[in-house]
């Protein structure tokens, strides 16, 4: 992965409907040359797909809520084929520390994350105990992970 790959995917991440056309004069490439740059980071699963940023909040889902859940560990596959299936569920991480997993709920309301707490996330095979947080504000997000790359190693060394 050099610069030039770099510069790609940052065009992309900030507009992933650009035209081959408008990304060869960003980088002063060839059309062709570019197709096959982003084809290469395509084939290699550094570009993972293409999607729309959808608000939330514009579909109702106005309330994020991250649950930490502890569970026994002879479910794990059940537990996590679960997950992977409940359309509640938007995001699922195995954690290192007191939870096991942490989980992103988008809903409409407190009503509606009672709801999927008690009849729904609490009865997950395997779990055992969780804990619930629910975000009141955005502060950031959809970060450039192209800048996470690149600029790391400079906020580590201006310690």
């Amino acid at each position: 992965m050099d610069r030039v790959d770099l510069g790609l995917l940052a065009a992309l991440e900030k507009n992933g409907r650009q035209s081959f056309a408008t990304l060869a004069d960003l980088s002063g490439m060839s059309k062709t040359s570019v197709w096959s740059r982003v084809q290469t980071l395509e084939e290699t699963g550094v570009i993972r797909n293409y999607r729309a940023a959808i608000d939330p909040a514009a579909l109702g889902l106005r309330l994020t809520a991250y649950v930490n859940i502890m569970i026994d560990f002879s479910k794990r596959d059940a537990f996590e084929k679960s997950v992977i299936a409940n359309p509640a569920i938007v995001e699922c991480f195995t954690t290192a520390g007191e939870a096991d997993y942490i989980i992103r709920i988008i809903c409409r309301d407190v009503s509606q994350l009672d709801g999927l707490l008690r009849y729904n996330i609490s009865l997950l095979p395997g779990v055992q105990r969780s804990t619930t947080m629910m975000c009141l504000k955005s502060i950031k997000q959809d970060a450039s992970i192209v800048d996470a790359c690149e600029k790391m190693d400079v906020l580590l060394l201006n310690r």
